[in-house]
């Protein structure tokens, strides 16, 4: 019963929280978090059942019952009553709050257990305990694979390479699950050790592989002058969590002390993260005015303009590569810049993620995430499941089809927003790019 009764505080918090959201952020696409079918259709049959068994007088009582006392009654009956396998009143609560965020068929407004709930503190933080491989999954035969392990990781420690299957995790198969199954279990207590079976290419037998697990840092920034010829740098951004930016900041720093003329910002496969980042970033590239839109429920709008404290950098000619997995903070940041003429984009249609998510945390370590506003472009564009088309498309490349998909010398997608900025650098005018969309180059910011 005490169990039950911190259960039944935990739930208090939760309804008083819906009403104090903090700070809203972007969240990046998710698996929709649902609760079991069949406790919600028992829910569902137990009203019948209580009326059965109670007398008239009661019958009508009950059915005045505030939803709290509502749910404390059936969450009582269940624990004390059920014949079978014992009950969790925990996870009977989390199971009821997923059911409750069904109906709405969003996918971005979902409960979070502490796990998941830490694991989403951590990716905003920057840094994660586990061991530091990018996973991915093969379109084609559903496997998950080793996209790339992290430098000097517990991974790449361990000689975990690119490409490796992944077909168990602590000696049990992963066929069937989703890649965010697999993460979890992968992921753990640090200075605990996880056993990976791998399939490598072109070796026939599966290889085992202990690691001990660690705290990682996720890589945010990876940057590199793609031409030291012309002086064209490149930055690849990788999310926008709490260091996004300064490890931007940094990666500008070190390009224009080598001499930086353009800038090539790639924002392939970035899933997005902090809303205030986004801004962060995108204020960089821009001189004045709204980054973005924000339209709260009941129309109500508040817009988020440039911060002239960003303006510590020159502003280059510049390119943007997307594709389909470029979503939220990414399209906000590839929105301002196209509505400002700032810069051309160049890839494919992005993701298409217009929502707003406030996370509201619970006292048990737990956290409601909630669709609590949409966002517009600067020109006041919704982006929502259509994404932003790019000024010059340039088809994705299938998978497996580049020997090594990191190396953005060889992606045509890249090769292409390099193309272009070697003609404006060539004070050559870019025919096949919109004129709306040609590179500027503003006077030296602020700062």
């Amino acid at each position: 019963m005490r169990s039950a009764r911190l259960v039944l505080t935990a739930l208090t918090a939760f309804l008083l929280l819906i009403g104090s959201f903090a700070a809203g952020f972007i969240l990046p696409d998710a698996v929709n978090a649902q609760g079991p079918r069949q406790f919600l259709a028992s829910l569902q049959l137990l009203p019948e059942r209580f009326e059965q068994l109670a007398s008239p007088a009661d019958s009508q009582d009950s059915t005045q019952l505030p939803i709290i006392d509502t749910y404390w009654t059936v969450l009582t009956e269940l624990t004390d009553k059920y014949y079978g396998k014992k009950l969790d009143s925990r996870q009977l609560t989390y199971y009821a709050i997923r059911g409750m965020l069904e109906p709405l068929n969003d996918p971005y407004t979902r409960f979070l257990d502490p796990k998941e709930a830490k694991d989403m503190r951590e990716q905003n933080e920057g840094n994660f305990v586990g061991i530091g491989a990018r996973l991915d999954v093969d379109d084609k035969t559903h496997q998950i694979y080793i996209r790339e392990p992290l430098e000097k990781s517990p991974a790449e420690r361990a000689g975990l390479r690119k490409g490796d299957v992944i077909l168990k995790v602590d000696g049990k198969s992963i066929a069937g699950m989703d890649i965010l199954e697999v993460v979890k279990k992968i992921r753990g207590q640090e200075n605990t050790t996880v056993r990976l079976t791998i399939q490598r290419p072109k070796v026939v037998k599966p290889l085992e592989f202990s690691i001990v697990r660690a705290v990682v840092q996720y890589e945010i920034v990876k940057h590199e002058m793609l031409d030291p010829e012309r002086k064209i740098g490149y930055i690849r951004l990788f999310s926008f969590n709490e260091k996004s930016d300064s490890k931007f900041d940094d990666a500008l720093t070190d390009l224009e002390k080598n001499g930086m003329k353009a800038l090539i910002l790639d924002l392939r496969d970035n899933p997005g993260g902090l809303l205030t980042t986004a801004v962060d970033i995108g204020s960089r590239f821009i001189e004045r005015g709204p980054i973005v839109i924000i339209r709260e429920r009941g129309g109500r709008e508040n817009t988020l303009s440039v911060e002239e404290e960003k303006h510590n950098h020159r502003r280059y000619p510049l390119a943007v590569v997307i594709n389909s997995r470029s979503a939220s903070a990414s399209e906000i940041v590839a929105g301002a810049i196209r509505d400002n003429s700032a810069g051309v984009l160049v890839g494919a249609t992005t993701f298409g993620k217009g929502k707003v998510q406030t996370i509201v945390p619970l006292i048990d370590g737990s956290a409601l995430s909630i669709t609590t506003a949409k966002y517009l472009t600067p020109n006041r564009v919704d982006i929502n499941k259509v994404g932003i088309k790019p000024d010059v498309e340039v088809a994705e490349p299938d998978a497996g089809s580049l020997d090594d998909e990191e190396d953005a010398r060889r992606h045509p997608q890249v090769r292409k927003a390099r193309e272009i900025l070697e003609k404006r650098l060539d004070g050559v005018s870019a025919a096949s790019v919109p004129e709306r969309a040609q590179p500027v180059v503003p006077p030296v910011g602020r700062g």
